[in-house]
């Protein structure tokens, strides 16, 4: 059995993980340097920026770990909304309230400064970023998971298995069986299964005698009965209207006998 080691190991989550949190702060101050430019006020801006970062992480991460998994996934999409809701309300108002202690009003949109005036427009804002990063860790994760599955797939053509050449693999109840098609005697079938015996054991397949004689193509099988097969090579004696293994009597169904005969004495 030979297996190829050269397979490429997939990209470490926490890598993509951490990437998608630093996307998501730099995007953020982006848009928080943006707005206190606008308003001329760039003497906050650290201390801005800080705490609107915190509360903007603190906000997400609530989302992704906690209100998708446990509702929008498992299709409580009301209880989902309505949880969602109040984090963007308590988000934004505590927002607000931070603008006010910093500047003595809200940094949002130009026109509207106040608490209220300003909160329509930093909570559709803030839904914004909250539609932005759930896509961006939805896209990761979409990726971390097409890259196992297409490792997956990468190691098992990769890998190689030597079969033996006139072996087939056998599935009897919940295992299967790599079995030597020449150690193969006889084949018995009981309607919807069929026991297949080998020199050595007895292995049981589901599926009717014809199945079994499709699976075994590859060994010379000859049908001497509506219930057996038997490997041609294996027939040493025959007794009346009986083939005789080593430890079994194989009975000859009449309209079967004239082919087990042409095919065990060929005309010259």
């Amino acid at each position: 059995m030979s297996l190829s080691t050269s397979i490429k190991p997939p990209v470490f989550p926490k890598v993509l993980h951490l990437l998608f949190w630093m996307v998501v702060t730099l995007i953020f101050i982006y848009d928080r340097r943006y707005l206190i430019l606008k308003f001329q006020i760039p003497e906050h801006f650290v201390a801005c920026v800080v705490i609107r970062m915190g509360l903007l992480i603190s906000l997400v991460y609530v989302h992704l770990n906690v209100l998708v998994p446990r509702f929008f996934k498992s299709g409580k999409f009301l209880t989902y909304g309505l949880l969602l809701l109040l984090a963007l309300l308590l988000y934004v108002s505590l927002q607000n309230l931070y603008d006010i202690y910093l500047y003595g009003y809200v940094i949002g949109d130009v026109r509207s400064r106040s608490f209220w005036g300003a909160f329509s427009y930093n909570f559709f804002t803030t839904l914004w970023y909250l539609a932005l990063t759930a896509g961006l860790k939805f896209g990761l994760d979409r990726y971390v998971e097409k890259s196992k599955v297409d490792d997956s797939r990468l190691g098992a053509d990769s890998t190689s298995v030597e079969v033996p050449e006139k072996s087939v693999l056998l599935k009897t109840g919940t295992k299967q069986v790599m079995t030597d098609l020449d150690t193969i005697t006889h084949v018995k079938g009981l309607k919807d299964y069929s026991i297949i015996y080998t020199t050595a054991d007895q292995i049981i397949v589901k599926g009717s005698l014809k199945s079994a004689e499709g699976l075994l193509g590859e060994k010379k099988l000859i049908r001497v009965h509506k219930s057996y097969l038997v490997a041609l090579d294996r027939i040493k004696t025959i007794q009346g209207n009986q083939i005789i293994l080593e430890n079994h009597s194989i009975p000859i169904g009449r309209s079967y006998k004239q082919e087990l005969y042409r095919l065990l004495i060929p005309s010259n």
